[in-house]
Parts: C-alpha cells; sequence; structure tokens
C-alpha cells in the first residue's frame, strides 16, 4: 500500500498493570479469517507521502496490516491549521464514525478527539512523546510538555482500552491497565540487502564508514550533539573516513536502502517509547549500538551485533569502531521474529484487543 493516505470515508483501497510479552508464544491466537470483519475508524495525525515524509509511517504501514488482518479501516487524518485542526475535524470524524464500530485513535490528541464522542467506543495508541513528554537539549521537560502528559493520564481512564509501546509507558497511566504492544515491522519491506548495490542507488561512495543517526538533528529529543562528538572520538581509530547520515525527510520506501547502505546505527536519543527505528535496523539486520532509551534495552537482549552502552561518548565510540573495524554477524531479523514483532503478529494481537472492546473486555489479559 502506498503509504499516503487521503482521509475518505470509505475503506483503505490498498489494503504495575499487567502487560503483554515481547515473547510469540504469549501472543493469543485467533481465527481472524473466520471471523466477520471489524468496521474501525483509524484517527491519526497526518501521514507521510513521498513529497511528505513524516514519522507516521508505522501507523501507515499498521492501519494497512489491520486491512489484511480482518477489520475494514476507515482512515480521518488530523490536517489543517495547527492550532484548529482538531476542532475542524469534529465534522469530520462524525460524519465517519456513524458507519463504524469503534474507534482507533493513534497518539494523544488524536484520542482526545475520539473521546469528543460517546457512540463508539474508543481505543488510544500512545506513541511516546504524549505520554513520554518532549524534552529539550538538557533533557527537560518544558511546563506545556508536563501539562499535556498529565492531560493524556486523563484521557486514558476515559477511553475503553490503552495501547502503549513499552513497559516504561504502561507505568505511567498506571493503575489504568495498558496493552503493551509496540508497533510490529515488515519484513517484506526491511530485509538484508546487498551494501554494494544500497549504496550505488543512492549514490554514495564505497570507500567510507557510513553511521546512520535516526531522526531529525533539529529534534533536541534525539541528541545529535553526542552524534557527532562520539563520530570525532571514533575517527582516530578508524583507517577509513567516517560519516554520520541523518534519517531525516527520508521517503518510507527509501529508509530500508538507507539501512542496508550504513555500516552500523547510533541511536542517543533522549527519550523514545519502543524506536520503530531500532526493530527496522533489526529486520535489516544492521548492527546497532545504543543508549538505553525506551525498551531498547529489551529488544536488544542477548541479540548478536547489538550493543547498548552507557550514555558516554568514550564508550559509545569505542563500541561503534569495534564494530566498523570487525563487522559482526547481526541475529535482529532472527529475533524479531522469535519475540512476535513482525506486523502480522502484532496485527493479530490488536484485532484480539479490538474483539475485547467490542465484547466488552479491555484489560489486558
Amino acid at each position: 500500500m502506498n503509504l499516503s493516505m487521503q482521509t475518505k470515508s470509505a475503506k483503505l483501497q490498498t489494503v504495575p498493570p499487567k502487560m503483554i510479552s515481547l515473547n510469540s508464544e504469549n501472543i493469543p491466537k485467533t481465527d481472524l479469517a473466520a471471523s466477520r470483519r471489524l468496521r474501525v475508524l483509524a484517527v491519526t495525525p497526518e501521514l507521510p507521502h513521498p513529497l511528505r515524509p513524516n514519522t507516521m509511517a508505522p501507523a501507515a504501514r499498521q492501519i494497512e496490516s489491520m486491512e489484511k488482518a480482518g477489520a475494514d479501516m476507515s482512515v480521518l487524518e488530523i490536517t489543517g491549521l495547527p492550532r484548529l485542526k482538531y476542532l475542524q475535524s469534529i465534522p469530520k470524524q462524525r460524519a465517519l464514525q456513524s458507519s463504524v464500530e469503534l474507534v482507533h485513535a493513534h497518539f494523544g490528541y488524536c484520542g482526545w478527539l475520539a473521546r469528543s464522542q460517546f457512540r463508539n467506543p474508543v481505543i488510544v495508541s500512545f506513541m511516546g512523546s504524549d505520554l513520554l513528554g518532549t524534552p529539550d537539549v538538557s533533557g527537560r521537560l518544558s511546563r506545556f510538555s508536563r501539562m499535556m502528559v498529565r492531560a493524556n493520564r486523563v484521557l486514558a481512564r476515559w477511553v475503553d482500552a490503552v495501547i502503549v509501546k513499552s513497559p516504561e509507558m504502561a507505568e505511567i497511566v498506571a493503575p489504568v491497565p495498558a496493552h503493551v504492544v509496540p508497533n510490529g515491522v515488515d519484513l517484506d519491506k526491511f530485509q538484508p540487502q546487498p551494501m554494494e548495490a544500497a549504496r550505488r542507488k543512492l549514490g554514495w561512495s564505497d570507500d567510507c564508514h557510513y553511521v546512520l543517526f535516526p531522526g531529525n538533528p533539529d529534534n533536541p529529543r534525539k541528541g545529535y550533539a553526542l552524534a557527532e562528538k562520539v563520530i570525532e572520538l571514533a575517527k582516530p581509530g578508524l583507517s577509513t573516513r567516517v560519516e554520520l547520515v541523518a534519517l531525516r525527510k527520508v521517503d518510507p520506501d527509501l529508509v530500508p536502502v538507507y539501512m542496508n547502505a550504513c555500516n552500523a546505527m547510533l541511536m542517543v536519543s533522549l527519550l523514545e517509547g519502543s524506536p520503530n527505528v531500532v526493530k527496522e535496523a533489526m529486520a535489516c539486520d544492521l548492527p546497532i549500538v545504543s543508549v538505553p532509551v525506551g525498551d531498547v534495552e529489551i529488544l536488544l537482549a542477548d541479540v548478536s551485533g547489538t550493543v547498548v552502552c552507557p550514555r558516554d561518548a568514550n564508550a559509545l565510540a569505542a563500541a561503534l569502531v569495534e564494530f566498523l573495524v570487525n563487522p559482526p554477524k547481526v541475529g535482529g531479523r532472527d529475533a524479531l521474529r522469535q519475540r512476535g514483532l513482525d506486523i502480522d503478529s502484532v496485527a493479530n494481537r490488536i484485532m484480539n484487543i479490538y474483539h475485547e472492546v467490542l465484547n466488552g473486555k479491555s484489560n489486558p489479559s
């Protein structure tokens, strides 16, 4: 499915609280093929377009996967003037909700819009910053960010089910029970490819170590200054030049190409939920050097070719040099399959949550 999704009333044309374990053996199984198709309205921020890449590509892929899993998805993208677009979307939501059985909101602001009505049950997926806040370069949260976190904790009590991306986020909404369901990865789109071919596609040199920085350098939360320092400290230990490549305004279809063209990924964010880019890099068997942020330590536990270091530039640089000088065999893709983090397994979990809500059982089991 093209990740450009326009707001429409028809279905997509292309189709401590208790927590869900990352172990695939604990995923409840449902005979989805034999079930009737559910009618669901997805309320989301603006989804990506080739000319307008943004961070909502995982949500777009999840919506597509829910169609495959047995749901007829209508999509309401929140677009318009920044201060007015949610109010402007209320009539659109009312027009769409009469033809669906439940509403699934992606992100806290969208959850408030979804809960402005009580005709349909509401599920909200908190994405990360809506519960964890948005830090500045020093790691401090603004007053507005803290206020929004408190507001979204209230929202969690007013909806029919809560989905979060990490155990840390589940603790924030406690005592409201939350389903811990990280976004899944499309293993067909994200898979290992020959590095030489990926570099030719991007016009990159063969005589360089490329290190992927997974985010926008202008976003203080991503920690670009630390990443730059790590690269400078790594240079003396390398005989080949090294370049930091930011994953900024990249067409979602090109992200796997960037990952396969790089020698390693460096994750130094100050705050994350369950970073999709880490799971996508795992699916491409890209070596990963990361700080302990979000659920990264869980994702990378016992995964060969990956390492989690303290937030210390020297330690990160040493680990990066080791991977660049001695490229490791990476076991990320196998780990994703074993933990049920492929996109189809995650769609199965979410479909179970849909059925539980419609059957009046919304607590995680």
